[in-house]
């Protein structure tokens, strides 16, 4: 439901910004526990095999863009879209969760997501993935890029959590681990099994499955050490 909405206000604003764009869905295969950060690093990479791209727009699904000069581009800094969202759902607190939050909607230059390694596959379950963005960013020199609040005013529906991506117990054992964890936890070491990869009429569907030991026991064959983290 939030992708039709989503789908019914962006695509006609990428086309009022002239912007030339193709949009991937990247959809996990259940019963397994929910992985953003995975899910974005097989976005990136399947979506390479369609087309040299280079610019991607890592977007959830029920983040909607109010404003037209939101340009969905890309520029010389990893770009945090959302300057302000309907706070708890609420239409009159537009705000941010906390300052640094760099989750909902972030856009990179292809070179840029690659620098970093992509997004950590380790964080199984809600929250953390996008904190742990934020660092690796930071770490590889990048600034905190944002628009203006009224140009990055986000409507953010409300809803409840799916089943599945329920809350992370570890991401703040994981954040002390990100600079050990960065060159070996990434694009570079995500495993998922592609399922599907659909031709849509508005946008490309990948369905993946994705397997929490499969993906520690890569990321630990690399000999890093957070794989006694994540014990």
């Amino acid at each position: 439901q939030h992708l039709h909405v989503l789908l019914n206000n962006l695509i006609p604003l990428l086309h009022r910004q002239l912007v030339d764009a193709v949009v991937f869905v990247v959809e996990q295969a259940q019963p397994t526990i929910f992985n953003r950060g995975s899910l974005f690093n097989i976005g990136f990479l399947e979506s390479r095999k369609v087309d040299h791209f280079d610019c991607f727009i890592f977007h959830d699904v029920d983040m909607i863009p109010t404003h037209d000069g939101c340009m969905y581009t890309c520029g010389d800094n990893p770009r945090h879209f959302i300057s302000s969202i309907n706070f708890k759902g609420l239409v009159s607190v537009w705000s941010l969760p906390y300052e640094r939050y760099f989750g909902g909607v972030v856009g990179m230059a292809r070179e840029q997501y690659q620098r970093i390694n992509g997004h950590s596959n380790l964080f199984f379950g809600w929250g953390g993935e996008d904190d742990d963005l934020y660092l690796r960013c930071q770490l590889k020199g990048y600034k905190h890029v944002r628009y203006p609040v009224v140009i990055g005013q986000y409507y953010s529906f409300k809803h409840d959590r799916d089943k599945g991506n329920e809350e992370f117990p570890d991401r703040f054992k994981l954040f002390r681990t990100t600079q050990i964890r960065q060159d070996v936890d990434g694009l570079n070491s995500v495993a998922y099994r592609l399922e599907k990869l659909e031709f849509r009429p508005l946008y490309t569907w990948i369905y993946v499955s994705v397997n929490m030991g499969q993906i520690v026991r890569v990321i630990g064959s690399r000999r890093s050490p957070v794989s006694q983290t994540t014990q």
